[in-house]
């Protein structure tokens, strides 16, 4: 995370040029995000058809391509988690056969070259399948771009392990960015900020456990690829203007709490939820902290 957080206030990041976000934008994220078919259902897209996918794709260019232009370089995402991989039905079905074509068919690759992004897949190994998809990304997108877009595919937890573990046999790596160029093809920035979506859960399938740096960490509700830049930009704002509160003189520090001792002694569970039917998880509402001292 950047040391050189904006004094601005949110009102004000919300309205501040795309220079001023980006020069405090992660380097290194991972947008990890989900109900992909709620979103698609809840914008009258039939969710087991191929007018689902092109749909996914588009929103994903222009949800992708927002992050990008406001300072993300190096952008982590997922083709394929062990969740989607463990599903039966219709869905399991033309799972690769619409993987391989999301992340190489003609749009896309069209798409990918226009935007000036590379793009790279991780983790195929697992799916022998998916070789020829990594290859093609390599061939047919740009070597060289300031953004480049990291799928993975994991079809199993174990499966980044063992990747992770046959790269280290064979190249004989023995510290942390030896095994990061064995395993990417080349150095990459750690990661310092992860965006969920839902239950609040991580996992080495989700955090590729090389490039966890210090994390900050967020899950948004919003399905799929649907969320705006003013969302985005509230995230940014307190990825970089709030979270960093660590000083290394930490005398009296403590003792600004107290005119906020009810906010921290009553202060909420981050976490707990409720069920929106009988299907899905949804954070319980939190309350507003009670008034300071000051305030009061």
């Amino acid at each position: 995370m950047s040391n050189k957080a904006l004094p601005l206030t949110e009102a004000e990041f919300l309205a501040a040029p795309v220079e001023q976000i980006a020069a405090v934008a992660p380097t290194s994220m991972v947008f990890a995000p989900g109900g992909t078919r709620r979103a698609a259902v809840l914008s009258g897209i039939d969710p087991n058809g191929h007018e689902y996918v092109r749909w996914s794709f588009d929103q994903l260019i222009s949800q992708f391509g927002m992050m990008f232009r406001l300072g993300v370089r190096n952008l982590f995402t997922g083709a394929i988690t062990p969740n989607q991989w463990n599903e039966v039905g219709n869905y399991r079905q033309h799972l690769l056969g619409w993987v391989k074509k999301f992340l190489t068919g003609e749009e896309a690759l069209e798409a990918y070259v226009r935007q000036g992004w590379r793009v790279r897949l991780a983790g195929w190994q697992a799916i022998p399948e998916l070789e020829e998809v990594a290859a093609t990304l390599v061939e047919k997108t740009p070597r060289d771009s300031p953004h480049t877009l990291w799928w993975w595919a994991n079809p199993s937890y174990e499966s980044v392990w063992d990747v992770l573990l046959a790269a280290a046999h064979r190249s004989g790596a023995r510290t942390r960015d030896e095994l990061i160029r064995a395993i990417y093809g080349e150095d990459v920035p750690l990661i310092s900020l992860y965006l969920g979506f839902a239950k609040p859960e991580v996992s080495p399938v989700h955090l590729p456990p090389l490039l966890a740096g210090q994390v900050q960490c967020y899950w948004t509700v919003r399905p799929g690829y649907t969320l705006d830049e003013t969302e985005f930009r509230r995230i940014l704002h307190d990825y970089a203007c709030l979270r960093p509160t660590w000083r290394p003189d930490k005398t009296g520090r403590a003792e600004g709490s107290l005119p906020y001792r009810e906010a921290w002694l009553q202060g909420p569970t981050l976490g707990l939820g409720m069920r929106l039917g009988q299907d899905f998880w949804y954070p319980a509402p939190i309350a507003p902290p009670p008034a300071s001292k000051d305030e009061a």
